[in-house]
């Protein structure tokens, strides 16, 4: 389980974040939703011991703050918004570099395997700074599933993803969040920072709002995706289009290269 109580974060004397309590368990998908500026990167990087916070938080037991990078790298992966790449990598070696972190073989075949399944076959020996800035952000979501599996020996590990449908086409939408929901659904947990809330919808076991630095709400998506705490959390009015009664949509399939390759 992550567990974060009262989490609190300042910057040049300015509150970034201020009191943050809340729990995800593994099994599920957990979605950080807010206005610009909200707040909910800065939970993530807080959650991935990036930045310093006041307060408490712990993954699976462990002391977030206080914990060898090592040791959680084991336990969670993290998909930035951005990763800069400084060396001429291909894609495979980027995706091993997450089998090496998670302590795994960096085997050639498994990391061409994950790339085939973010639909990207035979992308392993290419250069990465001359993919496209959505294929960039398969072969990084790759890297992350290459580091984790749902459960390990010690129990349920965890993907954070910040922003992880950013950069990609409505149909790689679909297949991130097919496999992060497959994750969850194979005993992981899947923390994740999202944008569109008809896809939040689709994903979302539980919903955390944010506005101004501060959790507002938390709650299943009939409870948190209403018309008043929308509108109060963007500041505008918002009309929310009728739920599903079990309270998400079930993601529809497309046809795409990496299901034949799993």
């Amino acid at each position: 389980m992550l567990k974060v109580e009262d989490l609190s974060v300042a910057l040049s004397g300015k509150s970034l974040l201020s009191g943050v309590s809340f729990g995800a368990r593994a099994g599920q998908v957990t979605a950080i939703i807010g206005p610009n500026g909200s707040g909910k990167t800065t939970l993530l990087r807080a959650l991935c011991a990036e930045w310093r916070y006041s307060g408490h938080a712990a993954l699976n037991g462990h002391d977030i703050r206080t914990t060898r990078p090592n040791v959680m790298a084991k336990i969670r992966a993290v998909l930035a918004q951005e990763t800069q790449v400084a060396f001429p990598f291909t894609a495979g070696e980027i995706v091993r570099i997450g089998l090496e972190a998670g302590g795994h073989a960096a085997d050639e075949a498994r990391a061409a395997h994950l790339l085939a399944e973010v639909d990207l076959p035979g992308y392993a020996p290419r250069p990465y700074h001359q993919l496209s800035g959505g294929e960039q952000a398969r072969v990084q979501f790759a890297r992350a599933l290459a580091q984790v599996q749902p459960v390990g020996e010690k129990g349920p590990m965890w993907l954070l993803l910040d922003e992880p449908l950013a950069s990609l086409d409505i149909g790689h939408q679909l297949l991130v969040l097919r496999i992060a929901r497959k994750f969850a659904d194979a005993g992981g947990g899947v923390v994740a920072v999202m944008h569109d809330l008809n896809l939040t919808a689709m994903l979302a076991d539980q919903v955390l709002l944010m506005q101004s630095g501060r959790l507002i709400a938390r709650g299943s998506v009939p409870e948190i995706l209403s018309d008043e705490l929308l509108s109060k959390a963007f500041h505008c009015p918002i009309r929310v289009n009728t739920l599903p009664a079990h309270g998400s949509w079930t993601l529809p399939q497309c046809s795409m290269g990496w299901a034949d390759a799993s």
